[in-house]
């Protein structure tokens, strides 16, 4: 008796446990030549080719037993009675040591497996036409005779399949043997366009399909709830989704619509030849039910005429997003893959010639407006070459581990040289235009361009991680651009630098101290942190961890001493510059992290990670020193800052107030002593100081939400934490609030243009909601969890959703007004999320108002939340006294009344298109659309028309 070591199953032989152990492996080593299809176990590929296909799959094992009816030889008639292990060899070893007769033993099921390839080879040459038949001398078998002797279901002659012989040997059927392949679909590869009758529909049942989808009764779970992976089809990838005709090769191939989408699949190998990766160990089901309905949800979702075409797989697995959960939930478990559609399609892309004619003639529409850029250096052609050669590699590998790992290079279609898998980056002029637009769109808001200047051609060293870092901002400046073919080449690009960043750390724990891989790591958090991809967006959140955890143990979060230069010293000032960019270099990346780690935390309501007592590290110096091009510059700027410093005293050079940390910054900030500092607070410190301040509103929130609304009958001496007491504190962070805002906003007013100070304030109100919110619970009412639908218990939620209802929906009306003062290419990555979650609160407080029982206070005139500041008085006198009726502002001049919860969505997403489309923003507009069609509580269907 042998036992299963992950779930405890017991089996007589070891050969059952062989084949019960890939249920949990997921390991499907054998695969078919023909249509790439990996299977567990040798005999479901054998009797898979013998029903779909009509050539053998593999030549039988040298002096092994010739293969019956596409089956696997099994064990002679002496082992078979004896019970124990047979060569299945003729005459096999057990027989040749004991002198036994080796006779050949037929399997009860060799009849049936001939029956179903003879009905297969018959629906298949009634479709095919097939050359003129030679006659044959074997006689044919009726098939109602087969299951009365096995010796005779073996000499059927059924087009395609082997016959077996008197005399031992096996036969091919005369009419296949001069076709070089077997008769099937159109792949992919040869086909533009595939019309939805050339695959099988997800409920259609033929004999035979649960073998074709790798379910043999060895792989079915206890429950009956399974839901077959291959529902989910991918899209064919050489099918581009692309405005441009000439992407495709052929001018006369329509664009596909949402609706044509669901027509689209790709080879079920990506489905079903990726499991064994711990890169992408994920389960990738959903039911049909299921299907249908994102099929809907897709059709719903074209009405926006500036999104970009998507996969379907992409916008199912929206439901699965880690935030954003405003509409029911999906989970990773029942969720589609589509790290390998990206992967594919970037692949694709590159066997197609002019793939990025369009994008060059969308770039050459764009004004470069190269006033407020660095410069960005031309890459040339030795270098560009270099990182092709370094990103096919790349590239390579995470194909290897999403379509199955060792496997594909045996068997795969990296063995046929025609298939060999290759990469084409657009030409110079398009990278460079991605990495200026990853410098427009990020360095504002996570400096880390030194010496004002992107040289690509330096960053390209000998090393793998200086080329992940290119690759990586050539990707942050492609998922800028609202291009479908930007947007494949970002997201491909993702994906691979992910894996090969992991790769690199893994092979050598030493690049977990360097920078330039904690520089790459930072930013694949953020991209896929907001790429508007499940799988990205999952593992992105989960590997911040890791990255933040290598920081902290790398000892770039502790405190360092002052390195202000020596004007007369001996050391060179070459070798001064040198030593303090690579400490500055580090002291960014650190404050980078702390900002990222806030966002992500305030975005997904959850704690930050990093605690403000750990953060002694000195905060950025001053940016006329960081964008110094030279040593002679970096000396002069230090010159004008510190002045002369010949004859002051070393220890005034040492001290902390030069270059102070976030923990020294935050405690004058509590004890109001920042006005000791020789210069008011920059827009990056002030972002800072948020960190700490969301911090501890974070936990007090929790805090509160653990308290009970019924009083304890239970009397005790001790003395206990009180709500009253948390909501004490609770108003002592939201004082430390305003006092921030009058620093922030005394800048602002200065600088009104600063694209820092409207993302800062605009963060600032995002935090005070959830002072006076609960945002979480706010979306468990979207997804109606636990409501019944009156409106005595909607009135109850409302309560425990929001606190301040005056409050509430002021910061929510300053959160769409400085999103849409920002121009739409200098907004945050997140801007639509922003947009997203003050929209909700404003719905939830739409839909309380549809209670009759509702008391109503607003009264007198309109007052546009969205377009007045802080200091209007007829805002002023709303917020403190009620006075007037809050209204949303469309582009036209129109309003929008937060009487109906309807117009409140289509406020958001007429907002959203307004902006630049991207994947998150496309996927952030389809579930604000998704809420009001859930919910139609106002009797009418949401439009953004």
């Amino acid at each position: 008796m042998v036992f299963c070591a992950y779930c405890g199953k017991s089996f007589t032989r070891k050969e059952h446990l062989e084949r019960h152990i890939p249920i949990h492996t997921n390991v499907k080593p054998h695969r078919c030549s023909a249509c790439q299809l990996s299977f567990a176990r040798r005999d479901l590929l054998q009797r898979h080719h013998s029903t779909y296909h009509e050539a053998h799959p593999m030549e039988p094992p040298p002096g092994g037993v010739p293969t019956v009816a596409g089956k696997t030889p099994i064990a002679c008639l002496n082992c078979a009675q004896a019970k124990t292990g047979c060569d299945k060899r003729v005459p096999c070893a057990r027989c040749a040591d004991k002198n036994l007769p080796c006779a050949a033993r037929f399997a009860r099921r060799s009849s049936k497996a001939a029956l179903r390839a003879a009905q297969a080879s018959a629906a298949m040459s009634s479709q095919v036409s097939l050359p003129p038949q030679t006659t044959s001398d074997t006689p044919t078998v009726n098939p109602a005779f087969m299951d009365m002797d096995p010796a005779t279901a073996t000499r059927q002659d059924s087009p395609g399949q082997p016959v077996m012989t008197p005399d031992g040997t096996i036969t091919i059927d005369p009419r296949i043997q001069h076709q070089d392949s077997p008769p099937k679909k159109s792949s992919p590869a040869s086909s533009n366009h595939l019309s939805p009758e050339n695959y099988p529909s997800p409920h259609a049942r033929v004999d035979g399909m649960d073998d074709f989808m790798q379910l043999g009764n060895d792989f079915m779970p206890h429950d009956g709830n399974y839901q077959d992976m291959l529902v989910w089809q991918d899209y064919p990838l050489s099918m581009d989704m692309y405005p441009s005709s000439m992407s495709l090769g052929r001018a006369d191939v329509p664009l596909p619509t949402f609706t044509d989408l669901s027509d689209m699949s790709s080879n079920s190998e990506h489905m079903s030849s990726s499991r064994g990766s711990i890169h992408t160990r994920s389960t990738s089901i959903m039911s049909s039910g299921d299907f249908e309905t994102t099929i809907k949800t897709v059709e719903m979702a074209a009405s926006s005429p500036s999104e970009v075409p998507e996969f379907e797989v992409v916008i199912a697995a929206e439901a699965a997003w880690p935030l954003a959960r405003c509409n029911p939930p999906v989970f990773s478990g029942t969720c589609p893959r589509t790290a390998i559609v990206h992967l594919e399609s970037l692949e694709q892309k590159s066997k197609h010639e002019g793939t990025w004619d369009a994008l060059e003639k969308y770039l050459e529409q764009v004004d470069w407006d190269a006033a407020d850029l660095a410069s960005v250096i031309p890459m040339d052609s030795r270098t560009r070459d270099k990182m092709l050669a370094i990103t096919q590699t790349f590239l390579h590998k995470a194909l290897e581990i999403h379509r199955g790992g060792v496997n594909s290079n045996s068997n795969g279609r990296y063995s046929s040289a025609g298939m060999l898998t290759f990469l084409v980056l657009p030409p110079p002029k398009i990278l460079e235009y991605f990495l200026r637009s990853y410098v427009r769109s990020l360095s504002f808001f996570y400096s880390l361009v030194s010496t004002g200047c992107v040289d690509p051609n330096e960053m390209i060293q000998n090393n793998q991680a200086s080329t992940l870092l290119v690759l990586l901002m050539i990707a942050q400046g492609a998922s800028a651009v609202p291009t479908a073919e930007a947007r494949a080449l970002a997201a491909g690009l993702i994906e691979t630098c992910r894996i090969s960043l992991f790769d690199i750390i893994e092979k050598d724990i030493e690049m977990c101290a360097d920078p330039i891989a904690l520089r790459c790591a930072l930013l694949f958090t953020l991209l896929g942190a907001w790429s508007g991809d499940k799988w990205l967006m999952d593992i992105a959140m989960g590997q911040r961890g890791m990255y933040l955890s290598m920081l902290r143990h790398a000892g770039m979060l502790e405190s360092q001493p002052s390195m202000i230069p020596s004007f007369q010293g001996s050391t060179s000032t070459e070798l001064q510059w040198r030593t303090w960019l690579h400490r500055e270099t580090q002291n960014r990346l650190v404050y980078n992290y702390v900002m990222v780690d806030q966002e992500l935390s305030l975005f997904h309501d959850t704690a930050p990670m990093l605690s403000v007592s750990e953060l002694c590290a000195p905060l950025p110096g001053p940016e006329l020193l960081w964008m110094s091009a030279n040593a002679e510059q970096w000396m002069a700027g230090m010159q004008s800052i510190y002045g002369c410093t010949a004859n002051v005293n070393a220890q005034l050079l040492t001290t902390p107030s030069l270059t102070p940390s976030l923990y020294d910054i935050f405690q004058d900030f509590l004890h109001d002593n920042l006005s000791r500092r020789q210069s008011s607070l920059t827009p990056q410190q002030l972002r800072l100081l948020l960190h700490p301040l969301q911090s501890l509103l974070c936990h007090l929130r929790q805090m509160l939400s653990c308290f009970s609304d019924l009083l304890s009958t239970r009397r005790t001496t001790a003395r206990t934490v009180t709500k009253a007491s948390t909501m004490l504190r609770l108003e002592e962070v939201q004082a430390l609030l305003q006092k921030w805002y009058e620093l922030s906003i005394t800048y602002h007013k200065t600088n009104p243009n600063c694209p820092v100070s409207k993302t800062n304030l605009v963060l600032y109100h995002l935090i005070s909601l959830n002072a006076v919110t609960h945002f979480p619970e706010i979306e468990r009412l979207a997804r109606r969890e636990a409501f019944d639908g009156s409106y005595w218990e909607l009135g109850l939620r409302y309560k425990r959703c929001v606190y301040q209802r005056e409050e509430a929906i002021f910061h929510s009306g300053q959160v769409l007004r400085l999103v849409r003062a920002m121009p739409v290419d200098r907004r945050p990555c997140w801007w639509s999320v922003a947009l997203y979650r003050a929209t909700l609160i404003l719905w939830t407080d739409s839909v309380s108002r549809l209670d009759p029982n509702f008391q109503k206070h607003d009264s007198g005139n309109p007052v546009a939340i969205d377009q007045v500041t802080p200091e209007d008085p007829a805002l002023i006198a709303y917020l403190w006294n009620g006075d007037g009726i809050p209204v949303l502002t469309h582009r036209d001049g129109t309003t929008a009344n937060l009487e109906k919860p309807n117009d409140v969505l289509s406020y958001a997403a007429k907002f959203i298109e307004e902006g630049i489309s991207s994947r998150l923003n496309d996927g952030i507009r389809r579930k604000i659309v998704a809420l009001g069609n859930n919910w139609n509580v106002d009797g009418t269907v949401m439009t953004t028309a």
